[in-house]
C-alpha cells in the first residue's frame, strides 16, 4: 500500500443511523457532495429495522464505513456518537445526523474555522430550519455579529440564553482529543444529551462560529428523537450546577451568566412537563429558576400556565354541579 491510501483523513464524519430509510440517502449525498474532499464517514448502524442500511450498501464510495451495534433503547442515540468518535481516524470529528444534511462547504468552513482558531473545543456553522409545516428559517442572533462573520463566540452562555442555540448536532464539529477532557455523550439520555455536551465543551473551551448557513435541520422528517414524550429533567442542568459549585467557570464569563442558563433549562423542562400534564413537576423546576432576572417573565408566564389547567378543571367540575342541581330542581 501506498502511503496515500494508508494516511489518516482530515476529518471523521460519524452519522448515527437508526430506522432513517427516507433520509438517510439524502444526509449521505450531501456529506459526498462537499467542496472538501479529505474525509471519511462512520455510519454507525444502531440496529436498524427499516432496511436504513441497505440505502448504505448502495453507497459505494470507498470512505464510507459502516459499522453494525445492537440497539438498546436505554441507551439513546448518544451510544452510536460514542462509537463513532471511538473508531474516528481524524482529528477533527464533525457530526450529522441522519434526517439532516450539509450544504456543500460545511466541512471546508468548519476545517477553516479549525485551523484559524487552533484552541478551540468545537467548530460550528449556523443551520437552515425545516420546519413541521415545510416552512424554511433561519435564527437570528443579537449577540452575534450580523452575518457575513466567523470568530469566536464571546459569552457562548450569554448568546444561548438571549437567543437561539447557535449550532445544533448536525452543524458541528469537535476535536477528538476534546473528548478526553470533558467526556462522551452522555448514554441513556436521548433527547438533551447532545446540549449537555455542548455545554460542558463551552465551560471547558472557546467555541468557534461563522454565520455561514452550514447545515439543514428537519424538524419534519419522520421518526426524530425529539418525537413523543419530553424529557422531565435535563441532562445540563447537572453539568451547570458542578461547574457552578466547583468556581471553575470559563474565562471571562460572569457566574451570572451561568445560573441564567441553568434557569433558561428548567424552565424549558417545567414547559414540557406542562405540554404532558405533569403540572406539578414543572412548578418544581420554576422554583428552581431562581434567582433570575432576563428569563423573568417566561418563568411567570410558565409558572401560570402550570395552574391553568388546574382552574378550568374546578370550573368545569362548578358547572357540572350547577347543571346538576338545575336538573333536579
Amino acid at each position: 500500500m501506498t502511503h496515500e491510501t494508508t494516511r489518516n483523513p482530515v476529518i471523521t464524519v460519524v452519522i448515527p443511523l437508526y430506522n432513517k430509510v427516507r433520509h438517510i440517502g439524502r444526509a449521505l449525498d450531501s456529506v459526498l457532495a462537499q467542496t472538501f474532499s479529505d474525509f471519511e464517514v462512520i455510519v454507525v448502524n444502531d440496529g436498524s429495522t427499516d432496511g436504513s442500511e441497505k440505502v448504505v450498501e448502495r453507497h459505494t464510495d470507498p470512505r464510507i464505513r459502516v459499522i453494525h451495534r445492537e440497539h438498546v433503547n436505554s441507551e439513546g442515540g448518544h451510544a452510536a456518537r460514542n462509537r463513532g468518535v471511538a473508531e474516528a481516524r481524524a482529528d477533527l470529528v464533525a457530526f450529522l445526523d441522519a434526517d439532516d444534511e450539509w450544504l456543500p462547504g460545511f466541512l471546508e468552513t468548519v476545517l477553516r474555522l479549525y485551523r484559524r482558531y487552533p484552541g478551540c473545543g468545537a467548530y460550528a456553522t449556523m443551520g437552515r430550519i425545516v420546519e413541521k409545516t415545510g416552512r424554511c428559517r433561519t435564527p437570528v442572533y443579537s449577540t452575534i455579529p450580523v452575518p457575513p462573520w466567523e470568530g469566536i463566540i464571546p459569552n457562548f452562555f450569554r448568546t444561548s440564553i438571549l437567543d437561539p442555540d447557535p449550532f445544533n448536532s448536525s452543524t458541528v464539529a469537535v476535536p477528538k482529543r476534546v473528548f478526553g477532557s470533558v467526556g462522551l455523550f452522555p448514554v441513556g439520555v436521548p433527547r438533551t444529551g447532545d446540549t449537555d455536551m455542548w455545554c460542558r465543551i463551552a465551560l471547558r473551551f472557546p467555541i468557534a462560529l461563522s454565520t455561514q448557513v452550514g447545515g439543514v435541520y428537519h424538524r419534519e422528517a419522520e421518526n426524530r428523537i425529539w418525537h413523543g414524550p419530553r424529557p422531565h429533567n435535563h441532562r445540563a442542568i447537572e453539568s451547570m450546577e458542578q461547574a457552578l459549585q466547583s468556581g471553575v467557570l470559563p474565562s471571562g464569563v460572569p457566574p451570572r451568566d451561568i445560573i441564567e442558563y441553568r434557569n433558561k433549562l428548567h424552565i424549558t423542562c417545567a414547559a414540557f412537563c406542562i405540554a404532558e400534564g405533569f403540572h406539578s413537576e414543572a412548578r418544581e423546576h420554576l422554583r428552581a429558576a431562581v434567582p433570575t432576572v432576563r428569563l423573568r417573565r417566561a418563568r411567570l408566564y410558565w409558572y401560570f400556565r402550570s395552574f391553568v389547567p388546574r382552574l378550568l378543571e374546578k370550573w368545569v367540575r362548578r358547572c357540572e354541579r350547577l347543571l346538576a342541581r338545575d336538573a333536579r330542581v
